[in-house]
């Protein structure tokens, strides 16, 4: 049985142009960088070796200016960073993040104990306590690691020493947090002050250690690394060294001040002083104060009453010094100077971004949040973490009832100033207070001590 064809089916159809086999290859070598610059690092190790044309163009320094390296196993991390020591010679940024040890988060340490070994002389397994590897002293744990035959701290170093002084020209930014690496025992240190004197962004937290614990640390940071604009994380920062850094980092825009743990003194920060000098160097724009006794009602109202003093007098010496200028008499060039050659800025003016947290340290209330949008008047954004728990054991009889009605009061003053400021658009985005944070495990700790005591 024949169907008679429709009139359309009686037109030819010429196939399709296809492109010769090899269009990929004979793509121009930048059209193929700009493609490979969408891809991660594992991603580009991966098309490396799909065929010599793409190992190639793989191989160019221009994909490998801004490093990630996230979420990685210890041994992986160091494969990585070995490889980028023949791949990137022009470092701009470097991140490493997320990234963790299997072995050293399991691995756990005798601890010889006098006690049991007298009463149980003849039981060897009896003889030790165990304790996680990361609990002890550098030397301790450094020895263990070379029991154990463990070197990938070594490794560690070795390639990020050979990173940091190949882009030791170019390098801005290193950002190292929230990693379980043990850096303690590597070389980080060590690579920043040798080959970080271009660095301008420097961010090293929540590495489960106490951070660039010593202010001898700090101060060699500060010498070396002239350049810094951002420092953030918790260091062992003193009065003397945040001075220090006000006269070094003339270019210091973010700043990160918390405690930090001194072997001779216990917990130690930066007084109110301190933190007046900071403001008082009229650069800081993002700033974050984290957990810091200085912080408290009574120390912000004293700041703001010296800004008061400051602007008064900053007036009266503006307004009679053309008057005694010799000068005085061509107006018209006082009149084209700019405010800021008249009179400095007045501190806490500078700060657009701030972050308080409050957890051991003395609480803020209603009137602190007051003299603190006094204090830094052209505040952009302001976040606020607390819990109940820190206000329950400062202040004697606190109820929750009490506790949420000045939750609603500090809310309303805040949105209040804010909607005042910036419009209603802006103030929703501007202020974020988190009042039921979880509770620290040195909450925890110095309640206990309170209790016992």
């Amino acid at each position: 049985m024949r169907f008679a064809q429709s009139s359309n089916m009686d037109t030819d159809i010429t196939p399709c142009r296809f492109y010769s086999k090899h269009y990929l290859t004979d793509m121009p070598e930048n059209i193929w960088l700009e493609i490979f610059s969408f891809l991660t690092l594992e991603e580009k190790f991966k098309a490396a070796g799909t065929c010599r044309t793409w190992h190639r163009i793989l191989a160019d320094p221009s994909l490998y200016t801004h490093i990630t390296l996230d979420n990685m196993e210890f041994n992986t991390l160091v494969l990585c960073m070995q490889q980028l020591c023949r791949l990137a010679p022009r470092m701009r940024s470097l991140c490493i993040s997320n990234c963790y040890s299997s072995f050293i988060s399991k691995t756990t340490v005798p601890i010889q104990n006098t006690a049991i070994m007298h009463h149980f002389p003849q039981q060897p397994g009896m003889h030790s306590l165990y304790s996680h590897i990361t609990s002890f002293t550098l030397p301790r744990r450094r020895e263990e690691y070379r029991k154990l035959g463990f070197t990938l701290h070594q490794d560690f170093s070795r390639a990020l020493i050979t990173l940091m002084e190949q882009s030791q020209e170019t390098i801005k930014s290193l950002d190292i947090h929230d990693n379980f690496l043990d850096l303690e025992m590597t070389e980080l240190i060590f690579s920043i002050v040798r080959n970080g004197r271009h660095l301008e962004n420097l961010l090293y937290d929540r590495n489960r250690d106490d951070g660039f614990f010593s202010p001898e640390i700090v101060s060699a940071i500060t010498a070396a690394c002239p350049n810094i604009k951002s420092f953030r994380g918790h260091h062992g920062i003193s009065d003397t060294v945040l001075r220090r850094m006000m006269t070094g980092w003339k270019d210091l825009r973010s700043m990160t001040l918390a405690p930090y743990q001194a072997q001779a003194v216990g917990t130690k920060e930066v007084s109110m002083e301190g933190l007046w000098s900071l403001l008082e160097c009229g650069t800081i724009e993002s700033l974050e104060l984290l957990d810091l006794d200085c912080v408290s009602n009574d120390n912000v109202h004293i700041m703001v009453q010296r800004v008061k003093q400051l602007q008064a007098t900053s007036f009266e010496r503006t307004a009679s010094s053309p008057l005694s200028h010799p000068f005085a008499h061509h107006h018209s060039y006082f009149a084209t100077l700019p405010p800021t050659t008249l009179a400095n800025p007045l501190p806490g003016k500078s700060v657009r971004h701030l972050t308080i947290t409050k957890y051991t340290s003395s609480p803020l209330t209603l009137p602190g949040f007051r003299a603190i949008l006094k204090l830094f008047p052209n505040l952009e954004s302001f976040k606020f973490t607390t819990n109940f728990f820190t206000y329950h054991h400062q202040f004697q009889g606190l109820t929750k009832e009490i506790y949420e009605e000045e939750i609603v009061l500090v809310e309303r003053m805040i949105r209040a100033e804010m909607t005042e400021r910036w419009g209603n658009a802006r103030a929703a985005y501007s202020w974020q207070g988190e009042w039921d944070a979880s509770v620290t495990q040195e909450q925890l700790l110095r309640a206990s001590i309170m209790r016992s005591g």
